[in-house]
């Protein structure tokens, strides 16, 4: 028909319009990734409420102090975080971008911890230092894995068997901050430019719906991201997530300080509600690794 102001599309162009739609689909299909679960538990506290733990890493403590267990609610592709120069920072990461639910001990040689610490990922957490009055424990070291078990008299257990991570840089678990123990004297800090910077491609990622780069603007390499895409139920998460990201969410008041640095940002979320957030990052190696969002509902509405 003339006159309509457009022509009609040939039956060619249509083919190869639907035939570069494909290939892309095709290119964009991520592979499941699955593996055995390392960790089996269940945690139960007034507080906290209750969840499993199925994934998790282990790493020597800084100083020889231990080893550091990290136990997670939901997969965070740990296999693929055995290398990593920092594992214990790409686990809490990957525990925020699923909403994952934690514990953590940091075991000695005896396979002994001073505490205990539990928490969700945006909510309250715990930090029982009661000892063994609280809790038995034990651990075996061989042949480069960590392996025991954890009984809380009051809050559950959870047994493991975990590879051992080697990490490049200082980390602080949640004993050390316990102990307020701080990072290293060679930690170098990141500039406040530096920790804008990381924050807005987050939020340009968040708001693009772009996993793929969110996860490659926190320094995970292709075969991590590759990994944490095929993740189970892991896109449904990411939408929760990226929603965190506020919108316009302007960054203001960087923060930095050796190893970390923070940002804060204004706006609303999908359902219209206005929020004022902190975003904290911690380095690792030549990246800033988002490990904590701080919601607060702008009290201005």
């Amino acid at each position: 028909m003339s006159g309509c102001g457009k022509e009609e599309s040939s039956p060619g162009a249509l083919e190869k319009g639907a035939a570069a739609l494909a290939k892309k689909v095709v290119e964009e299909k991520v592979p499941p990734y699955t593996y055995p679960a390392p960790v089996k538990g269940h945690i139960k506290e007034i507080n906290l409420g209750e969840f499993d733990l199925v994934d998790g890493i282990a790493y020597p403590a800084a100083g020889g102090g231990g080893t550091v267990v990290y136990v997670a609610s939901k997969p965070i592709a740990s296999p693929m975080l055995v290398d990593s120069v920092c594992p214990l920072t790409q686990a809490r990461a990957l525990s925020k971008l699923r909403n994952a639910s934690y514990g953590e001990v940091t075991l000695d040689a005896r396979g002994r911890s001073k505490y205990f610490a539990a928490a969700r990922a945006f909510a309250g957490g715990l930090t029982d230092l009661s000892g063994g009055r609280a809790w038995s424990s034990t651990l075996r070291i061989d042949a480069g894995r960590a392996a025991g078990n954890f009984l809380h008299r009051e809050y559950g257990r959870f047994e493991f068997d975990l590879p051992l991570s080697s990490p490049k840089v200082d980390e602080i678990s949640a004993g050390d901050q316990e102990q307020k123990r701080k990072l290293a004297a060679t930690t170098p800090k990141p500039t406040e430019q530096a920790v804008t910077a990381a924050y807005v491609a987050l939020r340009d990622a968040a708001h693009k719906k772009n996993l793929k780069a969110l996860l490659a603007a926190m320094g995970f390499d292709a075969k991590q991201v590759a990994a944490i895409r095929g993740l189970d139920g892991i896109d449904a998460d990411f939408a929760v997530f990226a929603d965190r990201f506020l919108n316009p969410g302007t960054p203001s008041d960087p923060w930095n300080k050796p190893g970390a640095g923070q940002v804060r940002a204004e706006g609303v979320k999908a359902d219209g509600k206005k929020f004022v957030d902190d975003y904290y990052f911690d380095a690792c190696g030549d990246h800033l690794v988002l490990t904590f969002i701080a919601e607060q509902a702008d009290p201005r509405r």
